[in-house]
């Protein structure tokens, strides 16, 4: 174990890190293969925060943490592996069970106290441990997870997830999967064994694909980072979150459209796409727009993989003076699924190009499907979770999880962007009421 008192912020001291692999033996020479999708979230990471008070965290010792670990891994022994390089460049997962990091760390504020901060997108990001893949490919853990302990003896479970392992709905999964299993050995019950799990994934890829008729426009090439898995320049881009109460979105609802129902997702994104072609240059508005919409897991297809619809819309119109309406049933109509051309393009370019998609436009993303409230401990709902994606491009990224509210949904919303371009978004959705006075 290696034992580290660094203290980023002043709030997270006595970091410890550690490894835990499968209770069993993987097989030698087993390979998981990605596909093209896949392949394109290679520099994009999946970040995700549950915060549970102190009657949750009751009894949770970090040995009983570490031995549900031990049996979880065995059902999902591909993220224990490490990435290799195949002769022509391209990446695979060699399963060799070399573990998940595990990163123990302390909090001294209460999570009462942790909750009414300011600044939460940044702050939550403090619970969750993340490296990017590289400069040692062969030896990089693919997923990291932090159990933070609060001073009140609330507990903080943070998981940093390589996105070319799979979805939201896949990182999620995993998480509730690890909770059932806690709560099992919690309850006395014996170890769980090992599902028939479906086959790894080996891909059939043709020596001369089929050109692509058209170029995604989700897609975007990046200039190759070698050794290191991050896109440069995330230090310019910053976040900020805020959440939307049933009222408060029924509200929003009514500024784009009186006489017909837009779903509440459209809703939001278009006042918010409009806010940020409001505060940017004729030449910078964002006219193309890409869509993520998680689907619901299914572990009797898929290990894990990269699931969710990934489309895209451009427009030829001008953003600030379009009514909301048109913009939210653009969103919610004019998308074209790209996954087909994402997947050729980067099948035939992944030896010497690099890629991304969160950021590479204006990315909306829903997250309605992926089931992020299944995590539980000691039968105790959490406090707050949090989503948000690391590598993000200059594009930005509007993040949305809804929120169960006395039978009614909210909505939580994170946004990425360029951090010279946050205040003037902040005023602006102020003026229009997504934003109130006290966020």
């Amino acid at each position: 174990m290696v034992s580290s008192t660094t203290e980023e912020t002043g709030l997270i001291s006595n970091i410890r890190l550690s490894s835990v692999g499968t209770s069993t033996v993987t097989a030698p020479d087993v390979v998981q293969e990605a596909d093209g999708v896949d392949l394109a979230m290679k520099l994009h990471y999946i970040k995700s925060v549950y915060i549970f008070d102190k009657e949750a965290g009751e009894g949770l010792t970090i040995m009983r943490v570490k031995e549900s670990l031990f049996y979880l891994l065995n059902d999902f022994y591909v993220i224990c592996g490490r990435f290799r390089l195949s002769e022509s460049g391209r990446p695979y997962i060699k399963c060799n069970d070399c573990g998940v990091r595990f990163v123990e760390a302390d909090c001294e504020k209460t999570v009462e106290e942790w909750l009414a901060m300011k600044d939460q997108a940044e702050l939550h990001d403090h619970l969750v441990y993340y490296r990017p893949i590289g400069p040692e490919i062969s030896f990089s853990p693919l997923v990291h997870m932090q159990l933070t302990r609060f001073k009140c003896g609330g507990a903080a479970v943070g998981l940093n997830w390589i996105h070319v392992l799979g979805d939201q709905s896949a990182s999620a999964y995993f998480l509730n999967k690890w909770g059932s299993v806690l709560a099992g050995l919690r309850a006395g019950n014996p170890p769980p064994t090992p599902v028939s799990l479906p086959p790894i994934k080996k891909l059939q890829r043709s020596e001369n694909p089929p050109p692509v008729d058209k170029q995604p426009i989700s897609l975007k090439r990046v200039d190759p980072v070698g050794d290191i898995w991050e896109l440069p320049g995330n230090s310019k881009m910053g976040k900020f979150s805020f959440h939307l109460s049933p009222s408060h979105l029924s509200r929003l609802q009514s500024q784009v459209c009186r006489d017909s129902k837009i779903p509440e997702f459209e809703s939001v994104c278009a006042i918010i796409w409009q806010s940020i072609a409001n505060i940017s240059s004729q030449e910078s508005q964002p006219r193309k727009v890409t869509l993520f919409k998680t689907l619901p897991f299914d572990p009797k297809t898929s290990i894990l993989g990269n699931n969710q619809i990934i489309s895209a819309i451009e427009v030829d119109f001008s953003i600030p003076t379009a009514h909301l309406k048109n913009l939210a049933e653009s969103l919610l109509n004019e998308a074209t699924d790209e996954r087909d051309g994402i997947k050729s393009v980067v099948e035939a370019d992944i030896e010497t190009s690099d890629f991304i998609i969160y950021g590479a436009n204006l990315t909306l993303v829903n997250l309605e499907n992926a089931n992020v409230y299944g995590l539980k401990l000691n039968e105790q709902s959490p406090k707050l979770v949090y989503y948000n994606v690391e590598g993000v491009g200059d594009g930005g990224v509007v993040l949305v999880l809804p929120v169960e509210e006395d039978s009614s949904r909210g909505m939580f919303v994170t946004v990425t962007m360029l951090k010279d371009q946050m205040s003037s978004l902040k005023n602006e959705l102020t003026n229009r009421g997504v934003l109130l006075n006290s966020e």
